[in-house]
């Protein structure tokens, strides 16, 4: 295999994203303390699957200018083997510090979804010949991934379980942790499943791992929705 296409692009970056994942779980040779790390490793994980390929083309924090109120977009990274169909990826890794301090888990999972707005809007300019988008996150705090004392924003419901019908209008929320305009959600369901395991009431990361892993959530223009 040495090109992304409409019938393996979702499969190989998965297998690229496990790789990463298996790197910082199972042989722990791999650390990091931002999403730039897992990032770069990811490109470097599908530049493996596809066996170096030179017509692979990667991109990093591509922009691309919305229509107000977004304003610039600035997409995590773009792959593409063929011009006329590329990928974007949205990538997240809050984290606790090392020395315990939370990251800020209301606007967290406010940026999840204004993660996804972002793909559906760049899926839908033509001239970028962005054909698909694939949302990733990796997590080591709980409170992204059940509900516990949370009451702030709970319209950006990223808990384990919860599906956002096709379409959904998020609505505005206020404060810095909100988002000042209104969230349009892809042309097919969202579903959050997280890597997790249930035991004793408790929410714990799946067996062997330090962090949740979220199933990988596709993107797809309206135009495949018919």
């Amino acid at each position: 295999m040495t090109g992304l296409t409409p019938d393996n692009w979702e499969k190989t970056i998965s297998e690229a994203w496990q790789a990463v994942r298996d790197r910082i779980e199972v042989r722990r040779d791999l650390d990091f303390s931002h999403e730039h790390t897992l990032q770069f490793h990811l490109a470097w994980e599908i530049a493996r699957l596809l066996r170096f390929s030179p017509s692979l083309q990667v991109r990093f924090e591509v922009r691309t200018v919305a229509p107000k109120p977004r304003g610039a977009i600035f997409t995590d990274i773009v792959f593409w083997t063929d011009p006329e169909f590329r990928i974007a990826v949205e990538l997240k890794a809050p984290a606790r510090s090392d020395e315990g301090s939370n990251s800020a888990m209301t606007h967290g999972r406010m940026a999840f979804y204004k993660d996804l707005d972002r793909l559906r809007c760049v899926l839908g300019v033509p001239e970028l010949k962005i054909r698909r988008g694939i949302f990733l996150a990796v997590v080591n705090e709980l409170g992204y991934v059940t509900k516990r004392k949370q009451y702030k924003n709970l319209v950006y419901d990223t808990f384990d379980g919860t599906t956002i019908e096709a379409g959904t209008t998020l609505p505005v929320t206020e404060g810095r942790n909100g988002c000042p305009y209104p969230l349009q959600m892809p042309e097919h369901s969202v579903s959050w499943r997280w890597e997790c395991t249930r035991r004793d009431g408790a929410v714990i990361p799946a067996t062997g791992n330090r962090h949740y892993w979220l199933t990988p959530i596709p993107v797809f223009p309206k135009s495949t929705m018919a």
